[in-house]
């Protein structure tokens, strides 16, 4: 439970990792219409009533719940920055967070200015790029995914940086368990961008150059690694370069748990080609590998192609260009590197110009976009301002053949059938009813006939899932079903080995049969529905179309232990039944 207020304990709060500014752009319309004034005013207004005005559409995939939730609520953790080592103010990280997000915020919504205006650039002074180049690493450097593993000497994952973890803890007298992860988000915040970038250059330097420190790094970290933080944000300042995204007319991005940082892309197996960033349902910054700036020519011939698997690589993408406010090359060619960076430290530098060249991007184009976060959602929630936006995404993404994102649908498909029913016309003249609900209820009538469980159930459950412009609101009932189902039996079944994943090992993932007879189906279900009802999902009801649906959100669920967990399904289910094929 969260802390009472005490004279020598501050009160709880709830610290936000997603910044309120970047929510409230994915307010509905008529809320971002309201004024300042008005907004004040529905502030104390909720205060009075309980009823909180400020509100933004989520969707969570665990709950599998579409619900309006308080701003002020959501994405967050209590306490997320506090740092007890400084018992002056156990909150001054969250203070300077809010002086950086108010600076990065004046300089996103003079993008959207410059966008909304018709203009073909966005001009930026280097103090204003440098906010936003800390900003955007902030902004995956705080994402809760990474707090508990991040900086876990113990964690598997971090058997390189073992020994670095301890020494560091050592040094710095890092004792809680995200002591690291506050040292490194204080040292990120005090220090200027240009200073942290001149500590990285010296210790990569220090280390013989780039190759010979990712050696270093792959085989075990320096546990006398000076700051492993300059580092890191080193190299993502000078492996990427800044670009910017728009959504056209019609189309928008969405915002989730996982929205900042996300990698995308890989270049002869070595991934992030894209690093991506959504701040707000038209504009989405992005950091673009360097191999891929249009000078090089990289994707220009077929070889380079080859050798590139992204999603995002189409996109056409300018570097930015920029304009020196006074520095003046030196003759000799080989002292032109060390003088311009010596020139960047100086308060002039702060005045050079940067000029960007906004894309605006095709719907395909801004549904793979989207496709980069849903892929990748997990158990958080999605938000988004646009119903029909949201819907074209999530049929993109339900339409993608790509093994690694197969398990991420199951947790989606009820979304577009709530988004379906929900936009359907309203007057009953021109609703036709769901193609769904007319299988299901010829099936039940004996219109249909089928000669098993089984075989009916598979047959509504694809009925309910292959066509994405057919969902609606029964086929959000059997997958919600279904996505509540794997919930509860994933969190009673030990995680597969990370590398026997069928992310890596597509033909690992197995398929289910598509019928069975009578007998067989009798077996299967009198195996598996008891473990099915012990999730306690749903209720498989006393009339048919209730148990019609009961039985197709238990063959969605067969999918997935089919394709993620086969020796469970194998172990559900007697040995002499073939299922799998």
């Amino acid at each position: 439970m969260p802390q009472a207020a005490s004279p020598s304990t501050p009160r709880d709060q709830y610290q936000h990792y997603i910044p309120r500014f970047i929510l409230r752009s994915f307010q509905d319309a008529q809320i971002r219409q309201r004024s300042k004034k008005q907004r004040q005013k529905d502030y104390h207004k909720a205060r009075k009533t309980g009823v909180d005005q400020d509100v933004i559409t989520v969707f969570d995939s665990g709950t599998q719940l579409l619900e309006q939730r308080p701003l002020a609520k959501e994405y967050g953790v209590i306490n997320m920055y506090r740092d007890q080592r400084n018992p002056e103010n156990v909150d001054h990280l969250e203070e300077a967070l809010s002086k950086l997000e108010n600076s990065a915020a004046k300089s996103i919504k003079g993008i959207h200015t410059a966008i909304e205006g018709g203009k073909g650039e966005v001009k930026m002074l280097r103090k204003e790029l440098e906010v936003i180049r800390k900003f955007v690493y902030i902004m995956h450097y705080r994402r809760t995914s990474l707090v508990p593993s991040y900086f876990d000497e113990n964690d598997p994952d971090n058997s390189t940086m073992r020994d670095f973890y301890k020494a560091f803890r050592e040094q710095h007298d890092l004792k809680a368990k995200d002591d690291i992860w506050l040292w490194g988000l204080k040292y990120l915040l005090d220090t200027p961008h240009h200073k942290i970038v001149e500590t990285g250059e010296k210790t990569r330097d220090q280390y013989g150059g780039t190759e010979a420190m990712l050696a270093m790094m792959a085989k075990r970290v320096d546990p006398g690694l000076d700051n492993f933080h300059a580092v890191d944000y080193t190299a993502m300042a000078e492996a990427f370069f800044l670009a910017i995204w728009v959504a056209p007319e019609g189309e928008e991005f969405v915002v989730g748990s996982n929205s900042f940082g996300l990698f995308e892309g890989a270049l002869m197996g070595n991934p992030g080609l894209h690093r991506i960033f959504f701040v707000s349902p038209k504009v989405t910054l992005v950091l673009r590998a360097g191999q891929l700036s249009p000078e090089l020519g990289l994707l220009n011939s077929e070889q380079g192609r080859r050798a590139v698997v992204s999603v995002l690589a189409d996109i056409p993408t300018k570097r930015p260009s920029n304009h020196y406010a006074s520095f003046v090359p030196p003759r000799r060619h080989e002292d032109a590197m060390a003088a311009l960076e010596k020139y960047r430290r100086t308060p002039a530098a702060q005045e050079d110009v940067y000029i960007f060249y906004p894309t605006k991007l095709t719907p395909k184009q801004t549904h793979n976009v989207n496709f980069v976060l849903l892929s990748h959602l997990n158990m958080g929630g999605v938000a988004f301002s646009s119903e029909n936006a949201m819907k074209a995404s999530l049929k993109h993404q339900l339409k993608m053949d790509i093994g690694y994102i197969q398990e991420s649908k199951y947790y989606l498909r009820s979304l577009l059938g709530i988004l379906s029913d929900a936009t359907n016309p309203e007057s009953p003249a021109q609703v036709s009813r769901p193609a769904l609900d007319l299988i299901i209820g010829s099936i039940a009538n004996g219109v249909i006939e089928l000669k098993s469980d089984y075989e009916r159930a598979y047959r509504v459950y694809h009925a309910a899932t292959d066509d994405v412009n057919k969902y609606c609101k029964t086929s959000a009932e059997i997958h919600a079903m279904t996505a509540h189902a794997i919930v509860r039996i994933k969190a009673l079944l030990p995680p597969p080995p990370h590398i026997n994943r069928h992310m890596y090992f597509p033909w690992m993932a197995k398929n289910i049969v598509k019928t069975l007879s009578k007998h067989d189906s009798d077996i299967f279900f009198a195996a598996i529905r008891p473990k099915i009802d012990s999730l306690q999902v749903g209720t498989r009801g006393t009339d048919v179309v209730s148990q019609i649906k009961y039985d197709a959100a238990t063959i969605g669920l067969t999918h997935w232990l089919a394709e993620n967990h086969v020796s469970a399904l194998k172990e559900f289910v007697p040995k002499s039944l073939e299922i799998l094929c």
